[in-house]
């Protein structure tokens, strides 16, 4: 069937081509000039996150733990004007969710309380076997403060207890938000009210919705309703779905009922082949931002400034003869309704009034202007488990000497999917989602070496022990929140691994096979075995120079080992790979041949074995190119299941009772590659990972 679907994509390339241009590689580039000699320093010490009471996500800025956990089977609200219908709902959902009782002659009181001293999104909340207490100064501060009673209950068989404490709260940003592309990918209003959903509950605040870009116009127009029409939409990306003014006000509302502020994106000029196939004409000629000026008009006509107080107009990967006019002029418009103006960085220069997005390099946009922080946030863009560090060591807005607003994680589904919810399957959105939420409300880690943003740091250091202890935070709330969604995410801090390297070619494999030296003599070189953690060991990152083996080049080989021990012999399923594409891209090493586990040669043994690959239902498939960016018939096919480790069957692999030695193989074939490993055993139950057999 993959290969059916390129033929069939073929007969649509002539139809529409997609200009792309490659977004990923300046996410990753951003964090190149990262320094590795920084000191890891953080709020919250790792003694202080484990020995907490309730594994809170985010965590509070300021919390007392009580001692014993009290019964709370139903709940009476002590009548308060500052009881709005809006939390009235919430508290609803929350008991229901727990299985708590409203009644007016409960055990439990919850009551609320006016304090003007309390900024606009903190909280106070008190819980004591007297019952609860909430205080604010805005009905948004109350809404955070069920969202933290939320997570304090916890389902004991049929019973329902609550952690007592006294939590004094607030965020470290007024914008902590999540960007999702529908104009390559349609996304019904219901699957994104889902993602609101789940955001209010982890105080996200701000939706960015990227409304339009090269393959469809998702944005009602009346005077040109052309520009959603199936013929000028890219035929294989939802042609003829856009939303209309009632479905955006819909969403709008629903979202501010949940806390959440709405960044409507209308992209220009740049990403706008839609734009031009429809009119005829580009965006930045005179007939286009003429064009533009009415479609704004009417947007603001329909969507007040009550609803979008901020509007993107987008503004990277552009090269027009006229950059000023058209930005001076698009920005006057929306400046003109009294909005404020949003714009990516890199991108076309505009005021210092401008908003910027940044998704580069810090050093392009030094300035002294106003920064929301989306560098190195590509969630399409992440290894599922790598990812997490990634969000988790980088502060927000670090090496920037702007004014940081927050930060908005970003999702961008570049390859066509067969349906809406392939996106979140195909990504590490939710595990991703938390870990931002996390650091967007608490500030948390504010010094790090850049090397942790693509390792796992060593468990002997702080830094180790605070991500060892931040696992635990989201696997529980994997285990309890999110066990029906997919969650792509296993420990990692107990994995253990030692890598060797670089040999060039097969040099490695007799010696390293048959002999247990910790070092060996290499061509007037003396290699040693280095300790590394996790389940996915980046050698080198794509596009920079970051990872265990960052100065070695194409045609090197690094070997890599580790022993497992087994309480007793048992068949055990995992997840191997040897190089995940980004879903950005479709430019990689491709499909290995049948029988093998990788495209560039390398393999896994168990106790001198070889483990044999699967039977692929494509073997042998590459992409076009090997470098750069993809080309549109393959951007337009969906990605196999057999492409991503995490949604294949797993290779089943046979354990012995006690030690088992795993090598690894790990080829470096070309520039272009994501030269990288994963190894990761689904059930840990009874086993142990050591780099000896001790």
């Amino acid at each position: 069937m993959f290969l059916v679907r390129l033929q069939k994509i073929k007969n649509f390339t002539l139809l529409f081509l997609i200009i792309t241009t490659s977004t990923v590689a300046q996410d990753f580039n951003a964090t190149a000039k990262g320094d590795d000699n920084a000191i890891f320093q953080s709020k919250f010490s790792s003694e202080e996150l484990k020995n907490a009471r309730v594994k809170l996500i985010p965590f509070p800025q300021n919390v007392q733990w009580g001692k014993e956990q009290l019964n709370i089977n139903n709940l009476q609200v002590k009548p308060s004007k500052l009881f709005t219908s809006l939390l009235n709902d919430e508290l609803k959902d929350i008991c229901a969710e727990s299985g708590i009782q409203l009644i007016d002659d409960a055990d439990f009181q919850l009551k609320f309380s006016f304090n003007q001293e309390i900024p606009e999104e903190g909280y106070e909340l008190d819980i004591t076997k007297e019952g609860i207490h909430i205080s604010s100064s805005t009905e948004t501060g109350n809404f955070y403060a069920l969202q933290t009673l939320r997570q304090l209950i916890e389902i004991d068989n049929n019973s329902r207890k609550i952690q007592p404490c006294k939590i004094r709260d607030e965020p470290a940003y007024p914008i902590r938000g999540f960007m999702i592309d529908v104009g390559r990918n349609f996304q019904s209003i219901a699957l994104l009210k889902k993602q609101l959903d789940i955001m209010a509950k982890y105080k996200m605040n701000t939706f960015h919705w990227h409304l339009t870009d090269d393959p469809a116009w998702r944005i009602e127009s009346v005077k040109y309703p052309q520009l959603v029409a199936f013929e000028n939409h890219l035929v294989t990306r939802d042609p003829g779905k856009y939303y209309t003014y009632n479905e955006i006000r819909e969403l709008i509302l629903y979202a501010n009922k949940k806390k959440i502020s709405v960044i409507p994106e209308i992209d220009m000029p740049g990403h706008s082949d839609s734009f031009t196939k429809t009119l005829g004409y580009s965006m930045e000629s005179p007939e286009g931002m003429k064009v533009l000026e009415n479609i704004l008009n009417e947007f603001f006509k329909e969507i007040p400034k009550e609803l979008a107080p901020i509007i993107h107009i987008g503004s990277d990967e552009t090269h027009i003869k006229n950059p000023e006019e058209f930005i001076t002029k698009m920005v006057s418009i929306v400046e003109g309704d009294n909005r404020k103006v949003m714009i990516w960085s890199p991108g076309l220069e505009a005021k210092k009034s401008v908003i910027r997005q940044t998704w580069g390099s810090a050093d392009a946009v030094q300035g002294d202007f106003e920064e929301i922080d989306s560098r190195l946030s590509y969630i399409n863009a992440g290894e599922p488990m790598t990812q997490i560090n990634r969000l988790l060591f980088k502060p927000i807005g670090a090496d920037s000497k702007n004014k940081i607003l927050g930060g908005i994680i970003c999702l961008w589904p570049d390859v066509n999917v067969h349906n809406e919810n392939d996106v979140y399957q195909q990504n590490p959105v939710y595990s991703s989602l938390l870990t931002y939420a996390w650091s967007t409300w608490t500030a948390d880690i504010t010094s790090s070496p850049a090397k942790y943003r693509f390792q796992v740091p060593p468990i002997s250091t702080e830094a180790g022990a605070y991500f060892k202890t931040f696992e635990q935070y989201l696997l529980a709330h994997k285990h309890r929140y999110f066990k029906d969604e997919p969650f792509q995410y296993f420990s990692q801090n107990d994995k253990h691994w030692q890598l060797i390297g670089p040999f060039n070619g097969n040099d490695g494999d007799n010696t390293l096979m048959n002999q247990k030296s910790e070092t060996y003599l290499y061509k007037n070189q003396t290699l040693a075995w280095i300790p590394a953690t996790g389940n996915t060991l980046i050698m080198k990152q794509r596009w920079v120079n970051t990872g265990y083996f960052s100065e070695s080049e194409p045609g090197q080989t690094v070997y890599a080992r580790t022993y497992v021990y087994s309480d007793t012999e048992k068949v055990i399923n995992a997840w191997i790979n040897f190089e995940t594409p980004a879903r950005s891209n479709r430019v990689y090493s491709g499909i290995p041949k049948n029988g093998e586990l990788d495209a560039n040669g390398g393999m896994i043994s168990i106790n001198g074995t070889q483990i044999a690959g699967p039977k692929w239902q494509n073997p042998g498939w590459k992409t076009t190119r090997q470098q750069g960016w993809g080309l549109p018939i393959e951007q337009e096919t969906p990605w196999a299941n057999e492409e991503l480790y995490w949604l294949r069957k797993p290779t089943s692999l046979h354990l012995k009772k006690g030690w088992n030695k795993i090598f690894v193989k790990i080829p470096y074939k070309t520039e272009f590659q994501n030269w990288m490993f994963t190894f990761i055993p689904l059930d840990m139950d009874g086993l142990l990972f050591s780099i000896r057999e001790d």
